[in-house]
């Protein structure tokens, strides 16, 4: 065979394990394979697993030793590729580095222990050919196909399981997200230190058994720790919903304790009303009328309107959210005012846990901005057909700095603190046409979000 036929070979080789990895990280992360960054991968994967492969040349020829595995150098170069990948998948899909590092870290295991059984499975059962070019592709090319189709396969399945949303639990708390990194890392390298620690071991049936197995137990463990995972932080969130709920039960309470006490003063005003029309004092008459529509607004008007503002919220876990902060806010004293005039539902193309969050940003930091006295937090909510208006406004002691906005970290409550926008602008940078507004006006610091309709 000539230089360029076998050079050839090597290159698609290459260039199938690149593919395959490609593929199955873009189905464990639920994403859609995206040709730019595929093509831009396919780049770094020949590039990268060319200089290990010259690189392990150059290390036989230096040391004049070949008991080093070439496992060692390719699996640095696939380690190396898998953090490539993971750095673009998370900038491409706007998701966390570990997340999908993690994930590409986890598709090397699953697309290096396939491939290795696939080429055992045809050095031992295909037969002998005369034809050498024929023999190459048979015994080189063929296998790496067959890894391209498994992980297509594999792919597919994860993707109609729905597993890359269990997957996506592990790494909703940091801990959970490193462990998982650990285990991928450890399945990954157990086949190079297998052929470094045993160097004379040979590949048999049992050997291709072993390690086909290991990726069905560690894909079924992850699946298992990621739906524990998911139920965990899905309990977490009924216990909040009661919170919320008790929260809003409390709000309605409490309406209910100033109508009874604007019940009781109306009847002692009301009194004085019935002798004032027996006098014929009109004057009186409407003076009190006044008073009694100013007593009124006070007692009971914003209670009222934060009710009716509570129940055009159709979408249960958004009005229960806001019950719970405007009652925080009655508690700490802060007029918490609501404005939701149209009913407003959750078919909105940012996901709910997103929204939550979102929001739960944007007023714990009105809250915690408003001055000591005479704090003022506004709500604004306006569902229209294509979109959900939303705006929270704030009063405040100090003027924000808006060209300081921006910086990651940036606070003004001291060390500790300045995360929570950062969140938020990761959240919304996740949201496919999800647009934010941030300015001063009229003493209020004022931050919109609009959210595209589903």
């Amino acid at each position: 065979m000539s230089l360029a036929y076998r050079l050839g070979t090597v290159a698609f080789i290459m260039a199938m394990m690149a593919l395959a990895l490609y593929i199955l990280t873009a189905g464990i992360l639920g994403r859609r394979i995206h040709r730019k960054s595929l093509a831009l991968f396919f780049i770094c994967g020949e590039v990268i697993q060319w200089s290990a492969m010259f690189l392990y040349l150059l290390y036989t020829v230096v040391t004049g030793q070949e008991d080093m595995p070439s496992a060692v150098f390719d699996t640095a170069g696939y380690l190396l590729m898998a953090l490539i990948l993971g750095l673009m998948m998370s900038r491409l899909h706007h998701l966390p580095l570990l997340h999908t590092f993690t994930a590409a870290i986890l598709c090397t295991f699953v697309v290096n222990t396939a491939n290795n059984t696939m080429v055992y499975v045809v050095e031992e059962y295909s037969p002998l050919f005369d034809r050498q070019h024929f023999l190459a592709f048979v015994r080189l090319d063929v296998p790496y196909m067959l890894t391209v189709g498994v992980a297509l396969l594999v792919a597919a399945i994860l993707k109609r399981s729905g597993f890359y949303r269990y997957f996506a639990a592990m790494f909703r708390s940091r801990a959970r997200g490193i462990l998982t990194l650990a285990v991928c890392l450890a399945l990954t390298l157990i086949m190079p230190l297998q052929q470094l620690l045993f160097p004379d071991l040979t590949p048999d049936a049992n050997y291709a058994t072993f390690f086909f197995a290991l990726i069905v137990v560690g894909v079924f463990l992850l699946q298992f720790a990621a739906m524990y995972a998911a139920g965990q932080d899905r309990i977490k969130a009924q216990e909040e919903t009661i919170l919320q709920q008790q929260a809003h039960m409390a709000l309605l309470e409490e309406l209910q304790q100033e109508i009874r006490a604007f019940r009781h003063d109306f009847t002692n005003l009301f009194s004085g009303l019935t002798l004032q029309a027996q006098e014929g004092d009109l004057a009186g008459i409407q003076d009190f009328m006044k008073r009694t529509s100013s007593y009124f607004d006070e007692k009971l008007g914003s209670e009222i309107a934060q009710m009716d503002g509570l129940n055009n919220i159709q979408f249960y876990p958004l009005r229960s959210l806001l019950a719970t902060k405007l009652a925080k806010m009655r508690q700490m004293r802060i007029k918490g005012v609501l404005e939701a005039l149209r009913p407003v539902n959750g078919q909105l193309s940012m996901d709910t846990d997103d929204l939550l969050r979102a929001l739960g940003i944007l007023l714990d930091n009105a809250i915690e901005a408003v001055p000591k006295w005479e704090g003022q937090v506004r709500v604004v909510l306006l569902q229209e057909e294509k979109e959900l208006y939303l705006a929270v406004a704030n009063n405040y002691e100090q003027a924000p700095d808006l060209s300081a906005l921006a910086k990651k970290g940036y606070t003004t409550k001291g060390s500790g603190h300045g995360t929570g926008l950062t969140s938020y602008r990761r959240i919304v940078a996740r949201c496919r046409g999800c647009a934010t507004r941030t300015y001063l006006k009229d003493g209020m610091f004022i931050q919109e979000l609009h959210i595209p309709a589903a």
